[in-house]
């Protein structure tokens, strides 16, 4: 029960008030009998999460973590994953969420990059990990969320059942550190960037909140893993920012996704363009009530002109629909192109940054550009940057320059002074020393009927160094062989641009995020050959 003398608001500091902890903390006082949280037949209210939060922050306390100590956590989307989400940070702890895709040399890789005290991982991934504990010794304890923990682990039933729903007593405040997110790794080694608590809300409240309209009656469905910064900073947070509902979905399932917006009503989702083709790909999207969506957020990679009309049109999308550009390093706050500017614009990432914020292109000596059509690096200003890469001062200087992201995309204006995305800087092919920008040729192609997806990328070349090839998925029932797909772009793309290797393939690599991953694609794919699977 609170008693007004404990809830005393002005007695607290302002720097505590704006923490990820204090939202938790708020909200269970605000709305105790509010749901909370949904996830399948489990509904968990402000207060029942704020007490099991509770428990996880007296529990991990208990283990030795102190303040500024670093808490990894494997987990999968479920109800659990907010208490102990929120827990870690009650604790005072920096916490890190690892990619729910990685195989036990990456976790480890994490836990050391780190220092992690404490894992904490789903009773899932205990065949990944089997050996863990003994292979990184640096890691205290490590806590089994499940009904079998292995030896060597300790049981989270256990531990909660011991622990106190009392708040621990704990101080953060707004400038210490909050959580790790590792970069995905689509460009290398995953990167650390680190954040301190008044970043995360300030990004929960501007890009969620403002951006996005989340309000107390939002419902919102998290079907995105929550280790990625844009359904977690975003979304999951933005939408408790406010007092709304979380629907948790454990992973994408097509058919399931559609009928919880039906059944849940929800009113705000994120996800990245493969989501919307899938589901399109595999259902009869109108047969489903969409109508209690208030906006569908699209991210992750760019979409085309054309799928990006397909999944409004056969969606019923219109004036319900915001593509949105950023990246993990900036909180993932960067741009929104909205509802109203889709038409006109539909390419574009949209007009100069998010709210707060700002966006721009630079030259290679850091001057902006101001010309329409020229090419250059985007960066972006915005209060809810990382602090830093964590222990790695170098890389740090070499991107946050003077408060300014400098993102490794290439984009430029139009006359309009909308930012269009030309290529990540890393997938620029060199081919016979002109530049030639991969989203250009990825957009020709995607105006072929038959196409899905593509990626293109450079394949070696004895003389020129690199020549152009093009991954190529599929629609369903449709056949194209690569001598088509290269007359295609004949008339479309000045000769050195053109794909002069093109390779047919089931399906293009994502990562969990539902990014296409070059890396790989270049591992499986990269070899100077046509080819049809």
């Amino acid at each position: 029960m609170y008693h007004i003398e404990n809830m005393n608001i002005r007695t607290m500091e302002i720097a505590e008030r704006t923490t990820v902890a204090e939202i938790m903390y708020r909200n269970a006082r605000k709305y105790p009998k509010k749901e909370a949280i949904v996830f399948k037949d489990k509904r968990l209210t402000f207060r029942e999460l704020d007490e099991l939060s509770n428990q996880v922050a007296n529990f991990v306390v208990g283990l030795g973590v102190k303040k500024g100590d670093r808490v990894a956590i494997l987990m999968r989307n479920s109800e659990k994953f907010p208490a102990v989400y929120f827990g870690v940070l009650k604790a005072g702890a920096i916490i890190i969420c690892i990619n729910i895709s990685f195989m036990k040399p990456e976790v480890k890789y994490i836990l050391e990059d780190s220092g992690a005290k404490l894992l904490i991982f789903d009773e899932f991934f205990v065949p990944v990990l089997k050996g863990l504990p003994q292979e990184a010794p640096g890691v205290d304890n490590f806590v089994c969320v499940g009904e079998n923990p292995p030896e060597g682990t300790l049981g989270y039933f256990d531990l909660m059942a011991k622990s106190s729903t009392d708040r621990p007593p704990v101080r953060v405040t707004e400038d210490d550190p909050c959580s790790i997110i590792y970069t995905s790794g689509t460009t290398g080694s995953p990167r650390g960037a680190l954040f301190n608590h008044r970043a995360v809300v300030y990004n929960a409240s501007i890009v969620g909140v403002v951006n996005h309209g989340f309000r107390h009656f939002s419902r919102s469905l998290i079907m995105m893993p929550l280790f990625h910064s844009a359904p977690l900073h975003n979304h999951f947070l933005g939408t408790s920012f406010v007092g709304g509902t979380n629907v948790i979905l454990e992973a994408f399932d097509p058919k399931l996704f559609l009928e919880t917006i039906e059944k849940e009503k929800t009113t705000h989702f994120f996800g990245p363009v493969v989501v919307y083709l899938t589901c399109l790909k595999l259902l009869d999207v109108k047969q489903y009530d969409l109508s209690s969506m208030q906006l569908f957020v699209m991210g992750g990679s760019p979409a085309s002109a054309e799928d990006q009309a397909r999944i409004i049109e056969e969606f019923g999308l219109k004036g319900r629909f915001q593509q949105v550009y950023g990246l993990t390093e900036a909180g993932p706050a960067g741009n929104a192109l909205f509802s109203e500017e889709i038409e006109l614009k539909p390419r574009a990432l949209g007009l100069n940054g998010c709210l707060g914020g700002e966006l721009i292109i630079v030259d290679k000596d850091l001057n902006k550009i101001e010309e329409p059509g020229v090419v250059g690096e985007l960066a972006v200003f915005c209060e809810s940057h990382m602090v830093g890469y964590y222990n790695d001062p170098e890389r740090t200087a070499n991107t946050l320059i003077n408060g300014w992201i400098l993102t490794g995309d290439l984009a430029m204006y139009d006359e309009d002074e909308y930012i269009y995305f030309v290529d990540r800087s890393k997938d620029m092919i060199i081919s016979g020393g002109q530049n030639v920008y991969s989203k250009e040729i990825e957009d020709v192609i995607m105006g072929h009927p038959a196409v899905m997806e593509v990626a293109v990328i450079g394949a070696p070349h004895p003389e020129w160094g690199e020549s152009v090839k093009a991954v190529v998925s599929l629609r369903p029932g449709m056949t194209v062989t690569p001598e088509e797909i290269k007359d295609f772009c004949a008339d479309k793309l000045a000769r050195f641009k053109r794909p002069r290797f093109v390779q047919i393939v089931e399906a293009i690599p994502h990562n969990p995020a539902g990014k296409i991953v070059k890396p790989e694609i270049r591992k499986l794919y990269g070899q100077p050959e046509d080819k049809v699977l």
